[in-house]
């Protein structure tokens, strides 16, 4: 039996490892979201054979990154768990989605997994302004940091405004413009700034007890979130006079 299932598990894997590389390589990713995209190709072979759904699992995943957000806004002695069950969040959203691949994709699955990531993003960044708050009392870095989390719920409606409507002018005026314009504009530079992003909230966990390193991994991990998001949605207002240039039918 434990051998079937290891046959079996080792057969998917296999298969879900072929999917990925077409879909999920270093091209397309930041170094974060690929190593952990590794290693959620481990992990999805385990969600198959237990037969869950992708959704099912983007609801799992949303419960666990509110959980996150409820530990750090609510039991600030566990405010290092709270990161790291944040990165699970990100990983198992890589998990949901090799699921999704390995069989159907469906529209309804893609957009509660884009509404449920802006929230716990949205959320999750706002609480980290609030908690650095208690820390260090800062009204000005507390300020500094929950703009930078709004705008980057603006950089998210952005791009998904920009995608929507260029599919449906290129349905209308029989273009071929492509919707997701970061994805081949400029992208190493934006995936080097969410991996600033990423490793700077990683160094939270380490930095707690010195305020002055803490304050600092703070100033990096917003700033690169105004520079990325000020930049993308000034990209984006540039390219939509060029692709969305054409009358509504």
């Amino acid at each position: 039996m434990l051998n079937n299932n290891l046959r079996m598990y080792l057969k998917i894997l296999r298969k879900v490892n072929s999917i990925n590389s077409q879909h999920r390589s270093i091209s397309n990713l930041c170094i974060i979201d690929f190593i952990l995209s590794k290693f959620s190709i481990l992990l999805t072979p385990i969600f198959l054979i237990l037969k869950f759904k992708p959704n099912v699992i983007t609801i799992l995943n949303f419960i666990l990154g509110m959980f996150s957000i409820y530990l750090i806004n609510f039991e600030h002695e566990y405010f290092q768990y709270a990161v790291l069950i944040f990165f699970l969040f990100i990983l198992f959203d890589h998990v949901d989605g090799s699921v999704a691949r390995y069989g159907k994709k469906t529209f309804f699955g893609k957009f509660i997994d884009a509404l449920f990531d802006a929230i716990i993003y949205g959320l999750f960044f706002i609480s980290i302004a609030l908690y650095s708050f208690n820390l260090i009392e800062n009204v000005h870095l507390l300020m500094f940091c929950l703009f930078s989390s709004a705008l980057l719920l603006v950089d998210v409606l952005t791009l998904d405004k920009f995608a929507a409507l260029v599919r449906w002018s290129n349905d209308q005026n029989n273009k071929k413009f492509k919707p997701y314009i970061r994805k081949t504009k400029f992208f190493r530079f934006f995936a080097t700034l969410r991996d600033i992003i990423f490793i700077g909230t990683l160094s939270l966990i380490f930095t707690t007890e010195n305020l002055e390193y803490f304050k600092i991994s703070l100033i990096i991990i917003y700033l690169s979130m105004i520079i990325s998001s000020l930049l993308n949605i000034v990209m984006h207002i540039f390219y939509a006079g060029d692709y969305l240039r054409f009358k509504k039918k």
